[in-house]
C-alpha cells in the first residue's frame, strides 16, 4: 500500500478533513433539546429506523469495522455515559453511536459546522448532534442538555482531539477541558481508540477499521474538579497512546511538521 504524505504547521489546530463550510451562527431561541413529542417520535425514526442501520451495515461492508471491548459496555447499560475516541474520519462519530454503544441512544459533540449546512440541521439533530456553541450566550444550555442526555442514561461521544486527521495512526495530545462534563457530573467514561488493519486480499486498498473500546472509567470524587478533569483526560489517553502503538495499526497517511513552521509550545 502506497503511503500518502500530508505536511502540517499547527499539531493542535490544522484541520484535514477537506470540507469548506462557512460556519453559520446558531438562530435564536436554538433548541438543544426538543420535547415536542412528533419531534421526538420522528427522531427515534431517523436514528433506529434509518442512520443506525445503514452506517453499521456501511461500517462492515465498506471499513470491515471489527470491535473489541464491547462486553465493558454491558456495565452501563443502566446508566449514562461519556465516550472518548481519537479523531480520525469526517464520519467517525457512527463508530460510537452504531458500534461503541448501540443499542444505548448516544449523542456526538460536534461543531458548528455540522449546524452550518442548509436544510439538514433538524435531520443533524435528529441523527444525535450536539452542537458546541461558538456564541457564549448558548453555553449554559449546551452543558444543560448535556447533563440532561446523562440524566437519561444516554451515551455521549466526544473528540478531544477536535480536529480531523483522517487515517492518523498517532494521538495528537489534547487538554483536559472537554472532560470538564464527567468530572461535575461524578459520570464514568469509555476510551474508543480507532486504529487500522490491512486488507489480508486487497493489500493495496485502504486499511479496514478496528475499534478498541476500555473498560469504564471512573473519576475520583475525592479530588477537585480540576485535578478529575485531568486524571480522566490522562487515563483515555494513555489508553489510545497504547492502542496506536500497536503493531496492526497501520499508516497509509503519514503527517509530517513542514520544514519551517513555527515551533508550538
Amino acid at each position: 500500500m502506497k503511503v500518502k504524505t500530508v505536511y502540517y504547521d499547527d499539531l493542535l489546530n490544522d484541520e484535514f478533513s477537506g470540507t469548506k463550510i462557512q460556519r453559520i451562527p446558531l438562530p435564536k431561541k436554538f433548541k438543544f433539546v426538543h420535547k415536542n413529542p412528533f419531534w421526538r417520535a420522528c427522531s427515534w425514526l431517523v436514528y433506529y429506523g434509518l442512520a443506525v442501520p445503514i452506517l453499521w451495515l456501511v461500517g462492515k461492508i465498506g471499513w470491515g469495522v471489527k470491535v473489541y471491548g464491547r462486553k465493558n459496555l454491558k456495565l452501563m447499560w443502566h446508566r449514562g455515559v461519556f465516550m472518548y475516541g481519537n479523531h480520525t474520519q469526517i464520519l467517525d462519530g457512527w463508530s460510537g453511536q452504531c458500534y461503541g454503544l448501540n443499542p444505548k441512544r448516544a449523542y456526538v459533540v460536534a461543531n458548528m459546522d455540522s449546524m452550518s449546512l442548509k436544510g439538514l440541521r433538524g435531520f443533524i439533530l435528529m441523527l444525535g448532534c450536539l452542537p458546541l456553541p461558538d456564541q457564549p450566550e448558548y453555553l449554559d444550555d449546551f452543558q444543560e442538555a448535556i447533563a440532561l442526555r446523562y440524566k437519561q442514561r444516554a451515551g455521549i461521544v466526544i473528540f478531544p482531539e477536535a480536529h480531523i486527521w483522517p487515517y492518523s495512526t498517532h494521538i495528537r495530545p489534547f487538554s483536559e477541558d472537554s472532560f470538564i462534563y464527567p468530572a461535575e457530573l461524578g459520570a464514568p467514561v469509555l476510551a474508543l481508540a480507532t486504529t487500522y488493519r490491512s486488507h489480508k486480499i486487497f493489500k493495496k486498498m485502504k486499511p479496514l477499521v478496528t475499534l478498541h473500546i476500555s473498560t469504564p472509567i471512573y473519576p475520583d470524587m475525592s479530588l477537585s474538579i480540576p485535578e478529575r478533569k485531568k486524571q480522566l483526560r490522562d487515563a483515555v489517553y494513555d489508553y489510545l497512546i497504547h492502542h496506536a502503538a500497536e503493531d496492526e495499526n497501520i499508516e497509509c497517511v503519514r503527517y509530517v511538521k513542514r520544514p519551517g513552521a513555527p515551533t508550538q509550545k
